[in-house]
């Protein structure tokens, strides 16, 4: 049976290893354009990883030493959207900045600081479960214990990119509502081409928030 932990800083290396192998080649998005092979790091998405590690908001379901899933939880601040999009304009990897040019211009879009009057929000920016924990519920509790962190640590908004089908599925029972849609068979680039062939049952990416007391 697992036990649900915060995640600390000095199990940011074994955090990395359970994504890469559980994560990183799955996530929706990530195997639309091909990203990196399972077992392989990925710079920017081991930085970004790491960096919301460092907020000190996250959970693992752990079993003895082994890492069963993940939900890692960052602070998203005014103005740090728009830092992210500078930053991916800056930037050669063309792969990764398809995946965050659409989350980032979103949300951007969004506003939701001046939208929901907040400082703050808390961003569930990764939920994982290892391949052989799968069908267990750990992805629920996994965000529902973000959930509970974020009213903990007296944040008013919690926020989920939901890029597939489960995420979705997860958040949406948890009581998170629905922003913003964007179908992926609608979103093309320049020349008109589909930018991230998803396969099924991912349809599109869902924007969702949660207003907490």
């Amino acid at each position: 049976m697992a036990r649900f932990v915060p995640i600390t800083v000095d199990m940011t290396g074994a955090v990395l290893t359970h994504l890469r192998e559980s994560f990183f080649a799955d996530e929706p998005l990530n195997a639309a354009v091909g990203l990196c092979e399972r077992g392989q790091g990925h710079a920017a998405l081991d930085r970004l990883c790491a960096n919301t590690i460092r907020d000190g908001l996250s959970v693992a379901a752990v079993d003895g030493n082994e890492i069963l899933g993940v939900a890692l939880n960052g602070i998203l601040k005014p103005g740090d959207v728009e830092k992210s999009i500078e930053n991916i304009q800056q930037s050669n990897d063309e792969k990764y900045n398809k995946i965050f040019k659409i989350l980032y211009s979103v949300t951007h879009e969004l506003d939701l600081f001046t939208t929901y009057g907040v400082d703050r929000i808390l961003e569930c920016r990764v939920v994982s479960v290892a391949e052989s924990a799968r069908g267990c519920r750990y992805g629920h509790e996994l965000m529902k214990r973000s959930v509970d962190v974020a009213k903990e640590h007296g944040f008013k908004l919690f926020k989920v990119d939901a890029t597939g089908a489960y995420s979705h599925r997860i958040a949406s029972n948890l009581g998170l509502t629905t922003l913003r849609r964007v179908p992926y068979a609608t979103y093309c680039d320049e020349h008109g081409q589909i930018v991230f062939p998803v396969s099924p049952p991912h349809e599109a990416l869902n924007i969702m928030v949660l207003q907490l007391p």
